[in-house]
């Protein structure tokens, strides 16, 4: 009997989904020229299942039947950003380092400029410097 790793158990997952999406096809009208090839696609991945459940220990199975129930699928682009994160365009946020700057660099008199953190936030975003310097902080106005 052969372990899964998680790597496949996440496969095997996947090729269940693949086969639960095949039998929605097949069902849509709009699909009914797919149909067989949708349903003998799904009826070789059950017989492909059944042969590895045969071929791997239980307990690996078994565990891939619970991560199929508490796991989630989300399909998006690439591209997408990933769920705590946000697209901006790069006008909108140099205009949001531009009134960071105004409301809390004007007249900026922190001693250890280092310890600051909208100077922080500004090089984390790549904001670009007021002024060149290294002996203070580059947005201080």
């Amino acid at each position: 009997m052969t372990y899964l790793n998680r790597d496949q158990q996440e496969q095997i997952i996947l090729m269940t989904v693949g086969m639960g999406v095949m039998e929605i096809l097949a069902e849509q009208d709009k699909f009914r020229s797919a149909r067989a090839d949708l349903l003998r696609a799904r009826s070789f991945g059950k017989r492909a299942l059944d042969n590895l459940r045969e071929v791997v220990e239980p307990d690996s199975f078994t565990r891939v039947r619970s991560l199929a129930d508490s796991t989630k699928l989300v399909i998006r682009p690439k591209t997408s950003p990933e769920e705590s994160e946000i697209n901006i365009k790069m006008s909108r946020l140099h205009d949001l380092h531009a009134a960071a700057i105004g409301n809390h660099c004007r007249g900026c008199d922190k001693k250890d400029f280092k310890k600051c953190p909208t100077r922080e936030l500004l090089m984390d975003t790549h904001c670009p410097p007021a002024q060149e310097t290294k002996t203070d902080c580059q947005y201080r106005q």
